[in-house]
């Protein structure tokens, strides 16, 4: 995991952080291999004013597989309430073994950002976990670089967005539970995305 660590940190400072000025709804995206089935609440601080926004998601089976649904509401552009949300899918490419331990799996999805004017974003990348299990906790850190389409609608929008821009970002977070107590879950994302995200996930939910 180190070395892709440090590439995904070494490239978000070489990539210049395009001018989104609307709440990108997969920020942080928070999908990764072993990511757990349920509802997650979520406090995230979110471009384009790094506002502060609270979402809710859910999962219906843990990823990858099956479909990621997520809402909320934060700061958008101007300053005024935008609400955003998005689905995702995602599915194996392997599974980790003792000999390569690292698990990896496709994430895409499609969302929306909604304020004074509409941001529409389409992530597609791949996810790497690398998941330790205890008798009594599980921690799964992973790394998810991505490209992502996004298309500008409305009048409102900036004179100098375009209508359709393709960006690369970098997902970096960590999921960690104890054996009967709240996961807690944790993402930044960084390149053309900028946005940090804590939150919590509802026990009783089986992690996979």
């Amino acid at each position: 995991m180190k070395p892709l660590l440090y590439a995904a940190i070494a490239l978000s400072f070489l990539l210049p952080g395009a001018l989104r000025a609307q709440i990108a709804w997969e920020a942080p995206l928070l999908v990764a291999p072993n990511s757990p089935a349920g509802v997650s609440l979520v406090l995230a601080e979110m471009e384009p004013n790094e506002g502060l926004a609270g979402m809710v998601a859910w999962r219906g089976q843990s990823a990858p597989g099956g479909v990621g649904l997520r809402a909320g509401l934060g700061e958008g552009a101007g300053g005024d309430l935008a609400g955003f949300g998005g689905v995702d899918f995602s599915g194996w490419i392997r599974d980790g073994d003792p000999q390569f331990p690292l698990d990896i799996a496709w994430v895409a999805g499609v969302g929306i950002g909604a304020g004074n004017w509409v941001l529409i974003s389409a992530p597609l990348g791949a996810s790497f976990a690398y998941e330790v299990r205890g008798d009594d906790i599980w921690f799964n850190p992973y790394i998810t670089p991505y490209l992502v389409v996004d298309a500008a609608l409305g009048d409102s929008r900036p004179s100098n967005r375009d209508d359709v821009d393709l960006g690369i970002a970098v997902d970096i977070g960590a999921d960690l539970a104890f054996s009967a107590g709240w996961a807690i879950r944790f993402g930044v994302s960084l390149g053309d995305r900028q946005a940090l995200g804590v939150g919590l996930h509802i026990p009783g939910v089986t992690l996979r």
